[in-house]
């Protein structure tokens, strides 16, 4: 890019970063002229906001959960930790495990796991017009790793990048388990919108996840996109449902024939591409929450679909660990990967 001004503390245009505090949290946004990333240092490096600039559109989905810094004490300690209590939406890194409460090696570890509760620090590592990279890191508490993730924004492109580096501090083998928690949301996500997937993969609704509004009566599993509901009907799994329709569902997909996954809402022509590596996240978990949870903490006000890379299954560390799908690292032993989340005008699409 050509650039006509000397002195320029503070860039307004291209690629650029900027760092500020938001209801006492600090956050870090990336952005050029096609989209826009923020994510709250503070709480987990969560991507509370990703924008399609050309639209005007967020995608990410934003709770009744206002993103705040939670100083007060609350009613009572929760057995299942404070997750819940503080979830704001958008995008959760999991680990070092996901789904319900575990202990690893002793030590007691809530929903979702660690790192989406914790502060993490932030460092600018480049920031010029044509490219901007953020890397984040964390130390995790009650258990010995170090987890640093990367997000670089390229001057023209509608693509986040994303790396990971985990790494056991300790001499001893540990076991854990990893999971990427994008939850989208209105206006992106509405009755039009569907999710895409190559292949033939496998759906399965477990018995666990047989819960008020459900469609299903029973655990059920076929192949994608449909499996018959409790009346024996056919129902699509591969789309997301209108508020007032009160469904809620959860279910994996397994069998992917690769690592990527286009979530297109069809009216509005616009979309997001997720890419991954299926070795290291071979499965999907999809939550379906339009409303039809009338319980603690949704009291049917939550209206979200998550489409989640994870590394295993069931979503339950000890479950996981006994049918061997957990993943390991050694003594100092790293693990490195890459994702990208690119946001795109589907066929049709007017900007």
């Amino acid at each position: 890019m050509k650039i006509k001004e000397k002195y320029v503390h503070t860039r307004n245009y291209a690629c650029r970063i900027r760092e500020y505090i938001c209801n006492g949290i600090r956050m870090a946004s990336m952005e050029n002229e096609k989209i826009k990333a923020v994510f709250a240092v503070d709480k987990g490096t969560d991507l509370v906001e990703f924008v399609y600039k050309p639209a005007d559109l967020d995608y990410m989905w934003h709770s009744f959960n206002e993103l705040k810094n939670i100083t007060h004490i609350s009613t009572k300690p929760s057995s299942g930790g404070n997750f819940l209590d503080s979830y704001g939406g958008g995008w959760q890194d999991l680990f070092p495990t996901y789904g319900g409460p575990a202990v690893l090696h002793g030590g007691e570890i809530g929903i979702h796991g660690e790192i989406c509760l914790y502060p993490w620090e932030c460092q600018v590592v480049e920031d010029t017009p044509e490219s901007i990279c953020l890397k984040f890191s964390v130390r995790t508490i009650r258990t010995p790793f170090l987890v640093e993730k990367y997000a670089r924004l390229r001057e023209g492109s509608a693509r986040l990048e994303l790396s990971w580096r985990i790494t056991n501090l300790s001499e001893e083998p540990q076991e854990f388990m990893w999971g990427q928690h994008p939850a989208f949301g209105w206006p992106f996500v509405d009755e039009h919108t569907r999710l895409y997937l190559d292949g033939e993969p496998q759906v399965l609704v477990p018995e666990s996840m047989i819960v008020q509004n459900c469609p299903f009566d029973k655990e059920t599993k076929g192949k994608w996109p449909t499996l018959p509901d409790k009346t024996g009907n056919p129902f699509d799994m591969s789309k997301a449902y209108a508020h007032e329709d009160n469904i809620y569902m959860e279910y994996a997909v397994t069998d992917l024939a690769k690592g990527e996954y286009e979530l297109i809402n069809e009216e509005k022509k616009l979309g997001i591409r997720m890419n991954w590596d299926p070795a290291l996240f071979p499965h999907l978990w999809i939550w379906g929450m339009y409303c039809g949870n009338k319980d603690y903490p949704w009291y049917g006000r939550a209206y979200t679909m998550a489409v989640e890379p994870w590394s295993s299954l069931p979503g339950e560390f000890e479950a996981a660990s006994q049918e061997k799908d957990t993943l390991w690292l050694k003594g100092k032993e790293s693990l490195e990967t890459e994702m990208s989340a690119e946001l795109f005008e589907a066929e049709g699409g007017e900007a």
